[in-house]
């Protein structure tokens, strides 16, 4: 952060604290003076002392920030403590010539214990050197307490860090939940498994025993690939596909091949890390809003690449044009943006739109791709 955004960033309220701050220094400063001239005989008036001492005290305000700018550029490290020390300390020898010049000037301007006019620089060094000596110390004191409030936010801040991330991945785990029970849902639907085992047992009963086993095998691979579900909230895109391969595969013979499946991959994303399951309630979308709901509509388009640095599909399927609600309040389409922007936040796209030429739906989603230690083995 750059020192004017420091400046720029303090907020009212903690002007206000500095404000109080320094005040309190004048009040403090004030009832030294005032102590010890009535020691010495004097009758000062205490108000009169506090009101000069104001403006010096108050020009420590305005350098607080850049203390704290100090503080925040070159924080303490373990490795690092005594280049930082260094850093301080000629930051501060400089800031505080400065202030204590000035605090002079005013002085003498005010008191007018010597005349800048006509003194020496050796006449002057006395008291350069008691006032250099008086704010240093006071310098070193407001950087010790700014170093230790700034270490005191840093350790709050990674403590709330660490359980908004605890929280996050425990509201990850129950949206990853939710799509498991979404998935099993849709396995366990009675009117899917009615079609599925009645496409079988219709395969059998007109003597197409290879495609009817072949047909079985896929169901158990789907039903065991859910059932087996692994708690972890990425999967590679390899596998995720094989997910949909079994589901469109159970899909197409229960459609008695009337859905022509198109698929465009690019190989060098297979690697990556996708939701698990995030292709799943797209898909099922697509067949029961599109295929299902017209007879001529049979192509679904797949589309998987990369571009900056982003992993981009598109999923496309003929039939008539979606009702907004439809978008909006399907629970697989709802689970699926809610999972999404729980782990990238607001670093995704992700909509569903009717074609604007083609007759049929586009859904588009993109996240960020990467490659990940979470991808879960074979």
């Amino acid at each position: 952060m750059s020192l004017l955004k420091t400046y720029l960033s303090i907020s009212l309220k903690q002007w206000v604290f500095l404000f109080c701050f320094w005040t309190f220094f004048a009040v403090i400063i004030s009832s030294q003076l005032y102590s010890n001239s009535l020691k010495n005989g004097n009758d000062p008036n205490w108000v009169n002392l506090f009101v000069a001492q104001l403006p010096i005290w108050y020009l420590w305000m305005v350098a607080s920030p850049l203390m704290l700018y100090m503080v925040n550029k070159y924080p303490f490290s373990q490795e690092d403590w005594l280049k930082v020390i260094i850093r301080y300390f000629i930051l501060g020898v400089v800031l505080v010539m400065l202030l204590s010049n000035i605090t002079l000037f005013y002085m003498f301007a005010v008191y007018g214990y010597l005349d800048l006019s006509t003194a020496s620089f050796s006449e002057y060094a006395p008291y350069l050197f008691s006032r250099f000596t008086n704010d240093f110390l006071i310098f070193v004191l407001v950087q010790m307490v700014l170093v230790v409030v700034h270490a005191y936010s840093i350790q709050k801040n990674n403590q709330l860090n660490l359980a908004l991330e605890k929280l996050k991945n425990n509201q990850l785990k129950s949206q990853l939940t939710q799509a498991q029970l979404q998935a099993l849902k849709l396995q366990l639907n009675p009117h899917f498994l009615f079609n599925t085992l009645n496409t079988i047992s219709s395969l059998t009963l007109v003597g197409e025993h290879n495609t009817s086993i072949n047909i079985t095998t896929k169901l158990g691979g789907f039903l065991r690939r859910t059932l087996d579900f692994e708690e972890h909230q990425l999967v590679s895109l390899e596998k995720e596909l094989e997910f949909f391969d079994l589901y469109m595969d159970i899909e197409s013979t229960r459609f008695k091949g009337r859905i022509e499946l198109k698929k465009k991959i690019d190989t060098d994303c297979l690697p990556f890390k996708v939701p698990n399951l995030i292709l799943q309630p797209l898909i099922e979308n697509a067949i029961k809003y599109g295929i299902a709901k017209s007879a001529k509509a049979k192509t679904i388009e797949l589309k998987i690449f990369q571009k900056n640095k982003r992993l981009h599909i598109f999923l496309f399927n003929e039939g008539p044009f979606l009702k907004e609600e439809v978008i909006q309040e399907g629970i697989g389409i709802r689970n699926v943006k809610s999972r999404l922007k729980k782990l990238y936040r607001e670093d995704f796209l992700f909509r569903i739109q009717n074609h604007s030429k083609l007759e049929g739906v586009v859904t588009e989603l993109e996240i960020p791709f990467s490659r990940s230690s979470e991808i879960i083995s074979e």
